[in-house]
């Protein structure tokens, strides 16, 4: 009895493993990198040039950020995190907060979805680092607008 639980336990391990997942620190075969969020809700497609992204998650009573973090070379640029510029800050709201919020604050994040009791921002770079100057794109930016998913 001990083996057949045994066996079923390591069979359902491997199984879980086996899904077409695609880790977030490898591009897939279109080159792009595929985000997904399950507890709080979102995925989002990253273009071929957020190689070597990295995610940072800070949260308030109010909302939780989700900060993208891609690499730089221009020590001129604000870095929080060294080495890294951030591009894309998703904002996830309480609603009750997003609607008694100030108007300048939602005027900074761009609405982007609506789940349950939760709205979904997102606001990009202010200012470009000097070596995304040529990388960044309105097409890259409105991409990733339309490729963000509530799960």
């Amino acid at each position: 009895m001990k083996k057949t639980i045994l066996f079923l336990a390591i069979l359902i391990i491997a199984l879980s493993g086996c899904g077409n997942k695609q880790p977030m620190d490898a591009p897939a075969e279109d080159g792009n990198y595929y985000y997904q969020n399950r507890d709080l809700g979102f995925s989002l497609i990253l273009p071929p040039e957020f190689e070597y992204y990295q995610i940072q998650r800070n949260s308030t009573d109010e909302h939780t950020d989700i900060e993208i973090f891609v690499p730089t070379s221009d020590t001129s640029y604000p870095q929080a995190v060294s080495g890294y510029a951030k591009p894309i800050v998703i904002r996830i709201f309480n609603s009750d907060y997003w609607s008694n919020s100030k108007e300048e604050e939602r005027n900074i994040y761009q609405k982007i979805g609506v789940k349950d009791s939760f709205i979904y921002t997102i606001r990009f770079w202010d200012r470009i680092s000097s070596d995304w100057q040529d990388k960044w794109t309105e097409e890259m930016k409105n991409k990733i607008i339309e490729n963000f998913k509530n799960l």
